[in-house]
């Protein structure tokens, strides 16, 4: 009987519907990577693809050692732009934007699986990563549990104001302010699925 893979991503940050609440995330280990400017940049994709090619790695290797496997993805991204105000709408110039990519990954995985699966993808010849400088800058990261502001957003990534006007609703009914900047989950495949059919979960942190 074939194992079945943990699911590291909590319900949390993928199970949010058309209508706006309030969830608690709990803490959790990702890895990541940072980086500024729109996601059509080539950088944006290269760590995508540094990402995924880490966490499948860590997963492998943990399957070979007869340790528990995990599901890879989905794909987060947090946003922020200094100095920009979430409440006025709109979206700031992509040239502004800074991004942290985050996958999750089992809260037993160390810094040390980490350096392992990034030394084994960046130097295996002929690979899709060989000498890629976005996986070295990959880092495993530990997140504090905190509340958020949720909502599924379906349509293109250019028209999510509109989902956070949702949020900013609800934030006002129950007299909370969010932070300025924001999660987004990506459910749906850009490359396959057309843009008013995207799933996005977006998350903003309540203060």
């Amino acid at each position: 009987m074939t194992e079945k893979a943990l699911v590291v991503t909590p319900d949390a940050l993928t199970k949010g519907k058309r209508k706006p609440d309030l969830v608690d995330v709990p803490a959790r280990a990702v890895l990541s990577i940072d980086g500024a400017g729109a996601p059509s940049d080539p950088l944006f994709a290269a760590s995508i693809g540094a990402l995924y090619g880490v966490a499948y790695t860590i997963r492998f290797t943990r399957k070979a050692e007869g340790r528990s496997v995990f599901k890879v993805g989905p794909l987060e991204g947090e946003w922020r732009v200094k100095g920009h105000n979430p409440s006025a709408g709109g979206l700031p110039p992509a040239n502004e934007w800074r991004w942290c990519l985050r996958m999750g990954v089992p809260d037993d995985v160390t810094q040390g699986h980490v350096s392992a699966a990034v030394a084994a993808v960046t130097t295996k010849p002929g690979g899709k990563l060989e000498g890629s400088a976005e996986a070295r800058r990959i880092e495993l990261m530990k997140l504090e549990g905190a509340r958020y502001a949720r909502i599924l957003h379906v349509g293109s990534y250019a028209s999510e104001p509109e989902s956070f006007a949702k949020i900013g609703a609800l934030l006002d009914e129950e007299g909370l302010k969010r932070e300025p900047w924001h999660i987004e989950v990506y459910l749906s495949d850009p490359g396959r699925t057309a843009p008013e059919k995207l799933k996005t979960v977006l998350l903003a942190k309540v203060r």
